[in-house]
């Protein structure tokens, strides 16, 4: 579904299923209340409610940045057996109306974090996400 005020490129979705995010092999989030956001030529980007992300992990970056229709983003550092990842995740607190779906809810690097979604394997679900940007052959989706 792609909301009114947004360009067709991006779209936002519910995740079907539990979802889950592991670091260094230790769970951060599980959720099966996930918003995914599809925006052409990146990997999806997965929104986490802050009640199913374990915050005792998280404390608040001083980074901050401003997206023109998503608004502002804070950045969270995690701290979790003797890891330090700064700026590992974000979150829109208030984003234009466009991405209400989004606000509050915070989404994790990929490149710090495995996801596990429906019970699949972190491999399988990064090999499944890799699908979703292109069609096989190098090109988008058609939208």
């Amino acid at each position: 579904m792609t909301p009114p005020d947004q360009s067709p490129s991006t779209t936002v979705a519910r995740e079907r299923g539990r979802v889950r995010v592991l670091f260094e092999g230790h769970d951060i989030a599980d959720s099966d209340d996930v918003v995914v956001m599809h925006e052409a030529g990146r990997p999806p980007v997965r929104y986490f409610p802050r009640k199913d992300v374990f915050m005792v992990f998280l404390s608040q970056a001083d980074k901050t940045t401003r997206h023109p229709d998503k608004g502002e983003a804070r950045y969270f550092t995690i701290y979790r057996d003797q890891h330090l990842v700064e700026n590992i995740a974000w979150s829109y607190e208030t984003p234009g109306a466009a991405f209400a779906e989004i606000a509050g809810r915070i989404a994790f690097r990929p490149e710090h974090v495995e996801f596990q979604v429906h019970g699949h394997t972190p491999a399988d679900t990064a090999i499944e996400d890799e699908a979703v940007e292109t069609d096989g052959l190098g090109r988008e989706p058609a939208a």
